[in-house]
């Protein structure tokens, strides 16, 4: 089963229903258990500080509260938390100096936790090599 690590910003997206085709197609294969959707603790914690901030996403304003949204993503929802411990860190070490902290740990996570692709619209993570599923 192939499995993806999410960024916040196809978090956020995914919450006001507006992910472009291709990402929307793996979290609709995610909803129906036929891949699983993981994201960092850093990446959820993310959401969960726009949504307490009422941060619009694609003109859209985000509604209900930090726990609502946790509760829709991943209690309800089609995402896991990634288990990030050490292997994540090891990784991270030897991204650091590419990316950005936010960057460099969603990497990190892909790599340690061997992940098909990353969902983002980052380019910077597109351009370095990264598989990345949005368009």
């Amino acid at each position: 089963m192939a499995t993806y690590t999410a960024d916040a910003v196809a978090l956020l997206v995914y919450l006001v229903d507006a992910l472009p085709e291709e990402a929307d197609r793996v979290f609709a294969e995610a909803e129906a258990g036929e891949t699983v959707i993981q994201t960092p603790p850093t990446a959820l914690a993310e959401v969960l500080f726009s949504v307490s901030r009422d941060k619009e996403v694609r003109s859209i304003e985000l509604s209900g509260t930090p726990e609502d949204a946790r509760q829709a993503l991943v209690g309800d929802g089609p995402v896991a938390v990634a288990a990030d411990g050490d292997e994540t860190l090891i990784e991270y070490a030897h991204v650091v100096d590419e990316f950005s902290i936010h960057d460099g740990l969603l990497v990190a996570s892909h790599l340690a936790h061997d992940t098909t692709a990353v969902i983002t619209a980052d380019g910077i993570i597109r351009d370095s090599g990264i598989e990345t599923r949005w368009d």
